[in-house]
């Protein structure tokens, strides 16, 4: 029996509206992406440090260029402003400011590229996109993947050829014009659009028709992805309450997966933490990030870059471990634009905006802004079937000489797509029984 780990929808909606509202009032923070981390930490990887011999369950880092340093410059900013269990698309978050980066100019279009860490030319970035969409988009039935992003513009706004054709060609993305002002069978289209990407994980994207009424434009990116473990890893019989230790001393009882197994694992001493691999069928695999002691979340997030990560990932080794991590299952929502201001995009969301590369007409064009930015996100890890236990506090001795990973403290969880080194979500579980959080960050 194969057993199942479901990560629920990811959706990211952008509204640009006509100018109205806020200006902005940060200063954009040059080189913000490229501060964040310690610019001492090695970008040259030695590839050969540890010797992967070719097997089935066979773990070859990517060899290519990374394009995460964005990814976890979000995240860290995300995760100081919450304190509770997040998770992230990074991926769905660019593939929306990539299509307004090509209706981009000036200011604007520099903003976007140098915190996006775009490559230098368009071109370029079109093919960078095209490909993680092309590697997300395969199809393979060992796991499932849904992905689709659409563009909704007005009526009354005349599109630029190139720009529909553009978006179409490199990003998959259709562009459909609808009357934005008649807002509630639009947004009932939209939400059971959503609702059918996400295998009806999440039915409403758009609460509130009125949101859309004086709207110009939107776009929407859904992520949806469930899949299977590559080994019979965690069995339900395995599965037993235990302690989960919080930050402030407090624990929780809580359903804890056991397995024993090989896994590609590796300790770091710049992290101070743990790290383990477990792979799905497929081209996917979730690492596992525990801090050494149970209040040491807070220190992994601040030391966490991809430089670092990058190294680790190289010198894991495939090794006997045996693994505690609980089951859980939990919904995040969050309004963006404090993140991507204080990240330095600022000019999308102000008068200033320039993105008349959308629309034809310049008196259109300088009416175009984004007034909101808002990700939804699920994710659940458990087994395959559900069974009443008879439930006993883990108690598992370790065999001598063998590794152990025991995720009963905090810890962060990253999914990536290896086979073009891409992250799909990223995440910090601070107490497994919080089920749903929605936030807004002012």
């Amino acid at each position: 029996m194969k057993y199942i780990v479901e990560i629920l929808g990811y959706l990211i909606v952008t509204y640009i509206i006509i100018l109205t509202l806020k200006q902005c009032k940060s200063e954009i923070m040059n080189n913000k992406s490229q501060s964040i981390f310690d610019t001492n930490v090695t970008r040259n990887i030695n590839h050969e440090i540890i010797n992967h011999n070719k097997t089935n369950n066979d773990f070859v880092p990517y060899q290519g260029e990374r394009f995460d340093i964005f990814d976890w410059t979000f995240f860290k900013s995300i995760s100081k402003k919450y304190s509770k269990n997040v998770i992230i698309s990074p991926i769905s978050l660019k593939i929306a400011l990539v299509l307004l980066y090509e209706g981009a100019q000036g200011e604007t279009a520099y903003e976007l590229a140098n915190i996006l860490q775009l490559p230098a030319t368009r071109n370029a970035t079109r093919k960078k996109f095209s490909n993680i969409l092309q590697s997300l988009q395969t199809n393979f039935t060992a796991y499932t993947l849904n992905i689709g992003t659409r563009i909704y513009i007005d009526s009354n706004i005349l599109v630029r050829q190139q720009y529909e054709a553009n978006v179409k060609f490199f990003y998959n993305t259709d562009v459909i014009i609808a009357n934005l002002s008649n807002a509630q069978p639009l947004v009932k289209a939209i939400n059971n659009w959503v609702n059918n990407i996400t295998n009806a994980n999440i039915d409403r994207i758009i609460e509130d028709d009125n949101s859309v009424k004086n709207s110009l434009m939107l776009i929407v990116n859904t992520l949806f992805f469930k899949g299977l473990w590559r080994g019979k890893y965690f069995s339900p019989e395995n599965t037993r309450n235990g302690k989960f230790y919080l930050i402030d001393n407090r624990t929780v009882d809580t359903s804890i997966m056991h397995a024993y197994g090989r896994f590609y694992y590796v300790e770091s001493s710049d992290l101070d933490a743990k790290i383990l691999r477990i792979p799905y069928d497929g081209q996917f695999a979730i690492y596992l990030l525990l801090p050494r002691i149970i209040n040491g979340i807070d220190e992994l997030i601040d030391k966490i870059n991809p430089f670092v990560l990058t190294r680790y990932m190289w010198l894991m080794q495939d090794l006997s471990v045996d693994v505690l991590i609980p089951k859980f299952k939990f919904d995040f929502s969050s309004h963006l634009e404090s993140i991507l201001r204080e990240l330095g995009i600022c000019d999308i969301f102000d008068d200033t905006a320039t993105l008349t590369g959308i629309a034809q007409t310049k008196r259109t064009s300088k009416r175009l802004k984004v007034s909101n930015i808002l990700q939804k996100a699920g994710i659940e890890i458990n087994e395959n079937g559900t069974t009443a236990y008879v439930a006993t506090e883990i108690e598992i001795g370790n065999k001598n000489q063998d590794e152990t990973f025991h995720a009963n403290h905090p810890f962060l969880f990253y999914i990536e797509d290896e086979s073009i080194g891409t992250i799909i979500y990223i995440g910090k579980i601070m107490n497994p029984l919080d089920t749903m959080d929605n936030v807004k960050i002012k």
